[in-house]
């Protein structure tokens, strides 16, 4: 079995490629069975829940770093990170403070490291 993931057919078999297959396959399952199945299924609606959260979450960080970008220009690495890991009862207080923010410091607190 080594061999095999070793081939050349593997190399371009990314984590990310891998994950993205894996959505796929599941969008279609879910397009394919009938709802009354999809709702019998153990944990099915925690699963929509989550990826509907997830998608919030993504979207508000997307849109919070395309303002601090407009507003204030080029972010550092360390505040990109933590837009796109926070939850998004934090996105939501940072969305808040951009508005009448000045600065960065104004968002994020005076204790970040904006360098």
């Amino acid at each position: 079995m080594k061999g095999a993931l070793n081939s050349p057919e593997m190399e371009g078999i990314t984590p990310d490629y891998v994950i993205q297959l894996g959505r796929e396959w599941f969008e279609s399952m879910v397009d394919v069975t009938p709802d009354e199945e999809l709702a019998s299924l153990p944990k099915f609606e925690h699963l929509l829940v989550q990826k509907l959260q997830d998608g919030r979450q993504e979207g508000k960080a997307e849109t919070l770093l395309r303002q601090l970008t407009r507003r204030f220009g080029t972010l550092p690495s360390n505040i990109q990170e933590k837009v796109n890991v926070a939850d998004l009862e934090t996105l939501e207080l940072w969305s808040d403070l951009f508005v009448d923010a000045r600065s960065l410091e104004d968002v994020f607190g005076s204790d970040i490291n904006i360098n």
